[in-house]
């Protein structure tokens, strides 16, 4: 029994930080004070951040899942449209219970890529398509570093609370400097040492998620110093709810279109996965970055990030345990 839960901590052990980072930063509203004097530590933080990333993204996957554009196509397609379009229809009749801040928080969701390993994960235990779920998860958060901030630009537009024309070329400059350029940086990197990226993965994954707890914790610890956002925060639990269901419905929806377009099961378990699902790894840091003038927003575009990444891997887990990834198709 004790193995058991030792193994489910080791397991789990950085969903359960994400849930420590989140109570400690409000416990501790000093924590960023401490940890980040004058605000160095966080884009620092960021910078090594991606350029892991760069070091251990394979870019021969890219180059490798080229053939199969209907799927990749599908997937992008669901992430950086359909998911977006969906939160902002279905947030429409509840703008006048939530507040601004949070629906900001929730179409900054709305925009982000999918996860970077779990989706893999998932999909190579299912027996899904794991070279398609590879290369569409490395594609997204490529691209997602572009697209995602100007596509929220446009949705806070649309939401009534656009961005100065600056503030937007300052939040792509500083993309480019924090994440682009140390993406680039590991991709070269790579070629040269592309053994030590394989044999160093776990350990560099490691390392970036330990990072990633960091700026959750800086996030979180900045706004606790916000009375008006702490004063707020037990209305959360509606919105956690809205998000909870709407992520069983992206799921089906999925899935659905997927069996629609004549996919194979293989294809069909890839976008189960792939395409619903959205990464707090580059979130929170893409997140920080965009928000970064404005730590109240930040705290509020964060909480539905961190709910969703939980809820997320729960469903997940449901989903691979289901009639839809264990029941080979009948021909």
């Amino acid at each position: 029994m004790v193995d058991k839960l030792i193994e489910g901590l080791k397991r789990n052990w950085f969903l359960l930080g994400i849930v420590a980072a989140l109570f400690l930063g409000f416990l501790v509203p000093s924590a960023e004070a401490v940890l980040n004097p004058g605000g160095f530590t966080r884009p620092v933080l960021i910078v090594l951040l991606f350029l892991i990333s760069g070091f251990t993204l394979p870019s021969e996957a890219i180059t490798a899942g080229l053939k199969d554009y209907r799927l990749h196509l599908y997937i992008q397609g669901f992430i950086f449209l359909f998911t977006p379009l969906f939160f902002v229809l279905t947030t429409l009749p509840l703008r006048t219970l939530w507040g601004q801040q949070l629906l900001i928080g929730i179409l900054a969701l709305s925009v982000l890529p999918t996860t970077i390993s779990s989706c893999i994960v998932f999909t190579q235990v299912s027996g899904g398509n794991v070279m398609g779920t590879m290369f569409n998860a490395a594609l997204a958060n490529l691209i997602g570093v572009v697209v995602s901030p100007l596509l929220l630009s446009l949705l806070l537009r649309g939401a009534g609370a656009p961005l100065p024309a600056g503030e937007v070329l300052r939040i792509l400059r500083s993309l480019g400097l924090q994440m682009l350029a140390p993406i680039a940086c590991g991709q070269v990197l790579r070629q040269f040492f592309k053994a030590t990226a394989g044999k160093h993965r776990k350990l560099l994954s490691v390392i970036s998620n330990l990072f990633i707890l960091l700026i959750v914790l800086f996030s979180f610890s900045g706004t606790a110093r916000n009375p008006r956002f702490m004063d707020n925060l037990g209305t959360m639990v509606g919105p956690f709810g809205f998000l909870a269901v709407a992520h069983i419905a992206l799921l089906f929806l999925a899935y659905g279109g997927a069996r629609l377009l004549g996919f194979s099961r293989e294809n069909r378990i890839s976008v189960l996965f792939a395409a619903p699902q959205k990464t707090v790894a580059v979130g929170a840091p893409l997140l920080s970055t965009y928000f970064a003038s404005n730590p109240e927003l930040l705290g509020a575009a964060l909480l539905p990030l961190v709910f969703y990444h939980a809820w997320q891997l729960v469903a997940a887990g449901f989903v691979r345990s289901s009639r839809l990834v264990t029941i080979p198709e009948v021909r």
